[in-house]
């Protein structure tokens, strides 16, 4: 099963509640933040849950640059986290409801069949299903929070949303599109054209349709019953078969075309021309857009609010 990146949603923004220290450790202490003191336990498994959630949704150079930047900033996202835990706190959302609707929809958007088969898979990810469903009632606690702070603050009006489209124009412009049927020769290695059986199949079209031809030459897999080469945005074909598809005209062929893998013929069954989206199909994909936007930047106006209503003390930075 392909790992659920849902599974691991959860944890960067609550794997800050620790668990209790055991009486005999000596707790390094980071920071304070109004009465409670940060810890390196508590930084380190922050660390752990972060490179984790980061893991589940990056790879390769975008991972490495997140996880310097969440390194980096790690110990400011923890005092975030803190201030805004203890807002959620005082709030006391009741979140029971919201969380079983999430569980369904991860069962059912992973095909499974019950909690077991979810307390399984979440195993096998080293979670366990207790410590995780209670971060799915933090995360949601959070997010009423920063709805009832933020989001329900935010008005998306048709001035910024038209700006946007103007702006934005090739995000919403769909690029042209062949619709092609072939007939295929494939290229041995080594080997020279065939060029006996290129000059017949050239005079059959004279003479046939495409299709018949095709389904009675080409090589290409299952071109007995299909003859479709495919439909390609523009950019996607190999060069040499888009240059002579933006020559044709719908339904007409063209001559051989040598590639590296073989000779084609290539028919232009369909072309669809580049267009732009009208705004009318694209208004809520910008509204989510400006809303995330807005609220990215309200929320950390929140944050650096709750920063200065609050006693923040750093003793050494997380290194």
């Amino acid at each position: 099963m392909t790992k659920p990146k849902i599974f691991l949603a959860a944890f960067l923004l609550l794997a800050i509640s620790p668990g209790p220290a055991a009486a005999d450790v000596v707790e390094e202490i980071y920071a304070v933040v109004n009465d409670e003191a940060i810890t390196g336990s508590e930084l380190r498994k922050f660390e752990r849950e972060m490179v984790r959630s980061l893991q589940a949704e990056l790879e390769g150079q975008a991972l490495e640059q997140a996880l310097r930047e969440g390194k980096k900033n790690l110990l400011n996202r923890f005092i975030e986290q803190k201030l805004l835990l203890s807002k959620v706190k005082e709030k006391n959302y009741d979140v029971e409801a919201d969380v079983e609707t999430i569980i369904q929809e991860i069962k059912k958007q992973n095909n499974m069949a019950s909690d077991d088969d979810l307390k399984n898979a979440l195993a096998r990810e080293g979670i366990d299903f207790s410590t995780w469903k209670d971060m799915w009632r933090e995360r949601r606690r959070q997010e009423r929070l920063v709805w009832d702070e933020v989001g329900s603050k935010i008005n998306i009006d048709n001035p910024q949303i038209m700006e946007y489209y103007r702006k934005n124009a090739e995000r919403f412009t769909v690029p042209a599109a062949f619709k092609l049927n072939c007939i295929y020769l494939a290229a041995g290695e080594g080997a020279a054209p065939p060029e006996d059986k290129m000059a017949r199949i050239s005079g059959e079209l004279r003479s046939a349709s495409f299709a018949e031809v095709a389904k009675g030459n080409s090589e290409l897999p299952g071109a007995a019953e299909d003859i479709a080469l495919g439909t390609f945005k523009k950019g996607e074909l190999d060069p040499k078969l888009e240059e002579a598809a933006l020559g044709l005209k719908e339904g007409e062929h063209s001559d051989w075309i040598e590639t590296e893998n073989g000779w084609y013929i290539i028919q232009l069954a369909a072309f669809t021309p580049q267009a732009v989206r009208e705004v009318k199909d694209v208004r809520e994909e910008i509204v989510q857009v400006l809303r995330e936007q807005q609220q990215q930047a309200k929320l950390q106006d929140y944050i650096e609010q709750l920063k200065k209503d609050s006693y923040i003390k750093i003793f050494k930075e997380y290194d």
